[in-house]
């Protein structure tokens, strides 16, 4: 579950980067911020609940990384508001590339060692 939930981030991430080398960035951001809205709520309620229940040492750690992303998911969507720009859409997919590497690769994987009770 959580690896397929990272499979649709990383997807949707691409498609925002295919769309910049396109020249259609700006056109796409609001989709992407769109999935990303809902993705960190549910994907994160889902992955939270499942390392609680079977007693993952990293808990702690993956739900303040959550609340931090949720939180800049935040500034994007009231920036988006108030219009597109291709610094909002390069921001995001920095900022989402970056977090994948530090939260999915470090973090997450923290789970793999974790068994479920």
């Amino acid at each position: 579950m959580v690896d397929t939930d990272h499979k649709q981030l990383i997807d949707s991430l691409n498609q925002l980067e295919d769309s910049l080398r396109d020249g259609a960035g700006k056109e796409n951001i609001g989709k992407l911020l769109d999935f990303l809205n809902r993705y960190t709520r549910d994907h994160f309620a889902r992955e939270e609940a499942h390392m609680k229940k079977i007693g993952c040492p990293a808990y702690n750690e993956n739900c303040r990384e959550h609340t931090l992303l949720i939180s800049r998911l935040d500034v994007w969507l009231e920036r988006l508001q108030r219009g597109t720009s291709i610094t909002l859409v390069l921001e995001v997919h920095r900022e989402i590339a970056n977090w994948i590497r530090g939260h999915i690769l470090k973090t997450d994987c923290k789970l793999r060692g974790c068994r479920t009770q």
